[in-house]
């Protein structure tokens, strides 16, 4: 079972039918599994692995599944600074240059192309002219190929040291509180919300994006979540006011700034800042949601506090080279501080407990959380049950993997059954 999910999720980059599960290869070691394979391209699992950045051998410019204005540039470019820029920043600014000068690359490239194109658009595009609609659509396409690596980059950062001390402070503030808002992430929120609450309390009630009172492949269900999150300032204000002020007062100081910048950019130049400063906000937010119930979906009544029972798994995704292996979240949440590049290796070390769990684990090459939750809300059971990757041993029919998913989309607990303080105080109600 563990050669053939090993083979599964990628080892030699071979081709497979997206449904269905290859015979193993019989010659392949053991002793390969110190080097898992995510779609072709190799992810160590230690910072002493003879690993340089290597997660695509055209560089790390492209995205892979989407297509990037970078992609125009001749290969000799990025190949030179890499040599002469990136490489020697990378020893000084980073922690770990070896596993993490993708991160700065990407905020170099983000530096280089979408920040310089924000600002002549929220400041020096003539509002007068047609022209202001074709930079704003413009910046909204570039913000569109980057928003999602940004965020996990962000994720990536707001859990671990990246930065050196040298450089750690103004980094912050220019990756968090500069370049946040150009993607959409208001100063601190991100990780006030993340770190601070999500993580914290672990999708149960006290969570503020716990998903386990909605109906998970309700549309409705989700717009009240998506709303709820919109004007989530009250709730963060009595979640952290006598227990963590300090992050209190970091997400509403992010927030007014944000709010203070809008309402003088939408007062002196309205079109720019619709596109530059306001629609970023507003799309990035139902996408986090969007990907956020995906990602927490699936939930089994048996066990919906722990970590194997409240989270999903997407491998053999081009998504997982694109935003730091964001689809292995159930072991993200299980390892929290495991760095990106750990986390197949973690999910390959832990097979047996993930089958143990019966986790609902999903395989597409290109499906990252929000492409579950777009399934989820048009009912498609079908597309969903054929991308299930059953790794329990047991043979299960296409209708029983369609049953499965349904039973774990269901109402888990209703917060009427929680006290003031979070605390369970009724049964466990029925799945509905």
């Amino acid at each position: 079972l563990k050669l053939q999910f090993l083979y599964l999720i990628g080892f030699e980059g071979r081709t497979r039918p997206k449904d269905k599960i290859m015979t193993p290869n019989p010659m392949i070691e053991l002793k390969q599994r110190t080097a898992l394979v995510d779609g072709g391209r190799k992810v160590f699992c230690s910072g002493e692995d003879p690993v340089v950045d290597k997660l695509s051998e055209r560089g790390v410019y492209g995205m892979w599944e989407k297509w990037e204005p970078y992609d125009l540039i001749p290969k000799f470019v990025p190949d030179a600074f890499d040599a002469w820029v990136l490489n020697p920043l990378a020893k000084v600014m980073l922690t770990d240059p070896v596993r993490d000068t993708l991160m700065l690359r990407h905020i170099f490239k983000w530096t280089l192309f979408n920040l310089p194109l924000a600002w002549y658009t929220l400041w020096h595009a003539d509002e007068s002219s047609p022209t202001i609609y074709l930079f704003g659509l413009f910046h909204m396409f570039m913000w569109f190929t980057a928003m999602d690596t940004y965020v996990l980059a962000l994720h990536v950062v707001s859990h671990r040291s990246v930065f050196t001390n040298a450089v750690k402070a103004p980094m912050w503030v220019f990756f968090v509180h500069l370049m946040g808002p150009l993607f959409g992430e208001t100063p601190e929120t991100y990780y006030v919300h993340h770190i601070g609450m999500h993580h914290a309390y672990n999708n149960h009630f006290k969570d503020l994006s716990c998903t386990m009172g909605y109906k998970r492949d309700n549309f409705l269900h989700w717009l009240c979540y998506w709303a709820r999150f919109m004007v989530i300032h009250f709730d963060i204000f009595f979640l952290f006011k006598n227990t963590n002020t300090k992050l209190l007062w970091k997400f509403f100081a992010g927030e007014f700034t944000w709010f203070a910048l809008a309402y003088y950019t939408m007062s002196q130049r309205p079109i720019a800042a619709f596109f530059v400063v306001i629609m970023p906000v507003l799309l990035m937010r139902m996408g986090m949601m969007a990907g956020n119930w995906g990602q927490h979906a699936f939930i089994n009544p048996e066990e919906p506090t722990s970590n194997w029972g409240h989270s999903v798994n997407i491998i053999n995704s081009a998504y997982n080279r694109r935003c730091f292996n964001d689809g292995y979240h159930i072991m993200h949440h299980q390892y929290p501080m495991a760095h990106w590049t750990e986390l197949p290796q973690l999910f390959a070390k832990d097979i047996d407990e993930i089958a143990r769990h019966d986790c609902i684990v999903f395989q597409h090459p290109k499906w990252d959380f929000v492409a579950v939750w777009f399934h989820l809300m048009i009912h498609d059971y079908d597309t969903l049950a054929k991308q299930y990757v059953n790794l329990t041993g047991k043979a299960r029919t296409h209708e029983e993997i369609k049953a499965l998913l349904k039973s774990r989309t269901q109402r888990v607990y209703h917060p009427s059954e929680f006290d003031a303080e979070g605390n369970f105080i009724g049964k466990k109600a029925k799945v509905q």
